[in-house]
């Protein structure tokens, strides 16, 4: 049954997830409609679905994978980036209060030396950058190592400057926008 299909991912993204809100996020006015399709199943209510659901007795079709990082999300690690400026994954990831900064989509641990406000040992949560961005420090991904910039724009057009020596920078690799650097102080 497709309906429970999805109830299923949506009680997967949010365990705590009630009847109103999945009523609300399938498109129902009532929430009935939820205890509707969960009798047809032979379901005893919400919370005995919600149980074969985490507990993995409602078994669920593949889907492709998709991280919802607004409530219970993970961001993932990146181990660098390769010689397009393309991030490379780990298997890690952060979960908590750093996954639920919602304009984050990833994270990495810099290693080098100081570049404007950023230092080594920093975790910088970055975002592909769009062009139309008004972020002004922007990471250029690099294999060797990534540059922190600052981005400057004069009417339509946009600059890429070291914020150390006010050169210009080298921007032909992919660039993300820094949306938030951790810092531990000990």
């Amino acid at each position: 049954m497709e309906v429970l299909n999805r109830m299923a991912y949506l009680i997967l993204e949010d365990p705590f997830i009630t009847a109103a809100e999945l009523s609300q996020k399938l498109g129902y006015s009532e929430e009935k409609t939820i205890y509707y399709w969960l009798a047809k199943a032979h379901y005893q209510g919400l919370q005995a679905f919600k149980r074969a659901v985490v507990g993995g007795r409602f078994r669920l079709p593949a889907q492709i994978a998709k991280e919802n990082t607004a409530h219970y999300g993970r961001l993932p690690v990146l181990d660098g980036f390769n010689s397009d400026g393309k991030p490379i994954l780990t298997k890690e990831s952060l979960s908590g209060s750093l996954a639920a900064n919602v304009l984050g989509r990833m994270a990495w641990r810099y290693h080098g030396p100081i570049q404007g406000p950023v230092q080594s040992g920093d975790l910088l949560l970055l975002s592909p950058l769009n062009e139309e961005d008004p972020a002004k420090w922007i990471l250029i991904g690099s294999a060797k190592l990534p540059t922190v910039v600052v981005k400057v724009t004069v009417g339509s057009t946009s600059y890429y400057i070291h914020p150390d020596t006010c050169e210009p920078a080298n921007a032909t690799s992919e660039k993300y926008r820094i949306v938030q650097i951790v810092r531990n102080l000990f």
